[in-house]
């Protein structure tokens, strides 16, 4: 059970978030069910570009219309006693973004408040207290000017070619959204942030942990990466070898090892 809960809450580890169609949409024709996904994949780029922070789960979240799951998800994490208190910090975030975000079509400012004030209560020494203070700040100038915009509105005057266009990049295969999002805005740093947060989560298990090393092993080896480094990506790849030499990825690490050591 608890090796399942971790691959919800943390599934910026997963190669892909895409979630079927839901059954209303399922009996469309395949245009209508393109423009659904389309629609989908719109609210979420908006999303992610009004706050970089959100990881994939919580951007899905967003987009579909699941916000209360995704909060009873990561509370379940926040509640969990087996949790670090840096997981459990990054739960109480992740729900207070959602929250505030204005493509959230269940935006409620004063529930973000509320969690960013537990926070910053229960956490205050936390690596993300002064995005905390940055955010409470921006919901204050909010409540001191409340026009309030609803997020179709926002949608419907935005540049959908803009933000649906990707960089054509030929990223490695491996990498999942989170990582790719990383190296293309160049937020390396924070990226690294969580998969450490999970690395270090002991009651994540050594799947969990071992795939947060992999990627950042991935990051760092990436061509892309301004701040590649084949020293760090093999450091973290004989991390996993070391501490986790029997993990479902371990063929690939050892290929991986390999092709870095070939290249000096």
């Amino acid at each position: 059970m608890l090796i399942r809960l971790l691959l919800i809450v943390t599934p910026f580890l997963l190669a892909s978030c895409a979630a079927p169609a839901p059954l209303a949409v399922a009996g469309a024709g395949a245009y209508e069910v393109a423009k659904y996904e389309e629609n989908i994949r719109l609210r979420a780029a908006a999303a992610l570009r009004d706050e970089p922070d959100l990881l994939t789960f919580s951007i899905q979240a967003i987009a579909r219309g699941q916000t209360e799951k995704a909060v009873d998800t990561y509370m379940l994490g926040y509640n969990n006693p087996d949790y670090s208190d840096n997981m459990k910090s990054l739960a109480l975030y992740q729900i207070g973004l959602i929250y505030m975000n204005r493509f959230n079509d269940q935006r409620d400012d004063a529930k973000a408040r509320e969690f960013f004030a537990k926070h910053r209560q229960e956490f205050p020494s936390s690596r993300i207290s002064s995005r905390i203070q940055s955010h409470l700040a921006e919901l204050n100038q909010r409540a001191d000017n409340p026009v309030f915009v609803p997020a179709k509105e926002l949608l419907n005057n935005l540049n959908r070619e803009e933000l649906l266009s990707r960089p054509n990049i030929p990223y490695d295969d491996e990498l999942n959204p989170m990582s790719e999002r990383a190296i293309t805005e160049n937020r390396i740093e924070e990226a690294v942030t969580v998969y450490t947060i999970v690395y270090e989560n002991e009651a994540s298990g050594k799947e969990i942990r071992s795939k947060a090393l992999y990627q950042m092993g991935l990051i760092y080896m990436s061509p892309y990466n301004s701040q590649s480094s084949r020293l760090k990506a093999l450091e973290y790849f004989r991390m996993i070898t070391e501490e986790f030499p029997d993990v479902s990825i371990r063929p690939n690490v050892d290929l991986r090892i390999t092709e870095l050591l070939n290249a000096q």
